[in-house]
């Protein structure tokens, strides 16, 4: 997520836990606000001033307390610390300690010290006061919204690719052979050896397979990674690829291209580590054009 989508996601947390509170859900202010506040001078802010609303005066002047671990002199936290401390001496009334709280903090609100477009009001009247949220700037609630449009595609696009590869996997299964989506393609794998030791041309059985399978790409829009297996020799490298498993993923691409009429451009080789499989074979990644 970008910068300025979290920003923006970040208000929209604010705001909302300033509405719950409103409203006198302060549970779910709190269950919302909680997480993720730790380093976040105005989310801890607001918590307090939902615990001091709700009465919770020990988790207010905790959460005003992290504050000021954050930002040393906030005039806002400093106040609301202050008002508690005096409800514990004694020298003020616990009745109308959230009034106090709520305006001191107002103040700060207002000049800007937390998230735009939030603002802490207090009833004159006796009903007790409740925190309302001020009209948003129109561009960044346009901006929000477009972002959320677009993760809303997003989202929906991922589904259908994932969709898609289901659907494909499904083509792609036969017996003697598997596949199954993992990430962004489908894994497709071989049963039974397709190669004799040390070779790097399909055997009989493993051309007669290859052959067999290739039916099913016939007209498909994708495109192939086959992946050769080989064993570490003596001597040689034990990682990083070798000559023989690239040259067994070349024959059974050629093969594949010849028996399904899809381009040979269509197929990319690579090799597996030496000893990934102990398997004289091929695996395939296969990925619908496009995706």
């Amino acid at each position: 997520m970008t910068g300025l989508s979290q920003a923006l996601e970040r208000e929209l947390v604010l705001a909302e836990g300033a509405d719950l509170a409103r409203r006198g859900d302060y549970e779910a202010a709190v269950a919302l606000l909680e997480p993720d506040s730790a380093g976040d001078p105005a989310r801890l802010d607001l918590l307090a001033r939902v615990h001091a609303q709700s009465g919770d005066l020990a988790a207010a002047d905790a959460a005003w307390a992290a504050v000021l671990a954050l930002q040393p002199g906030n005039s806002a936290a400093e106040a609301g610390r202050q008002v508690i401390a005096k409800v514990h001496s004694g020298r003020l009334c616990r009745r109308p300690v959230r009034r106090y709280l709520l305006t001191a903090s107002a103040v700060a609100v207002i000049g800007g010290a937390i998230a735009g477009g939030m603002v802490l009001t207090t009833r004159q009247s006796p009903p007790p006061p409740v925190v309302t949220v001020a009209k948003s700037d129109d561009g960044l609630r346009a901006e929000l919204d477009r972002l959320h449009g677009e993760e809303s595609r997003d989202a929906t696009a991922a589904k259908e690719r994932q969709e898609k590869l289901k659907r494909l996997a499904k083509t792609l299964a036969a017996p003697g052979v598997s596949a199954k989506v993992v990430s962004d393609s489908v894994t497709v794998s071989f049963d039974r050896n397709l190669f004799s030791p040390n070779a790097t041309t399909p055997n009989e059985v493993g051309r007669t397979t290859l052959t067999g399978w290739a039916q099913v790409l016939k007209g498909q829009s994708i495109r192939v990674t086959v992946i050769g297996y080989g064993v570490a020799v003596p001597g040689g490298p034990a990682s990083g690829g070798s000559t023989v498993s690239l040259a067994r993923a070349s024959s059974a691409a050629r093969v594949l291209a010849a028996e399904s009429g899809l381009p040979l451009t269509a197929f990319a080789v690579a090799s597996a580590d030496q000893g990934a499989s102990p398997a004289r074979t091929v695996t395939l990644e296969v990925r619908p054009t496009g995706a």
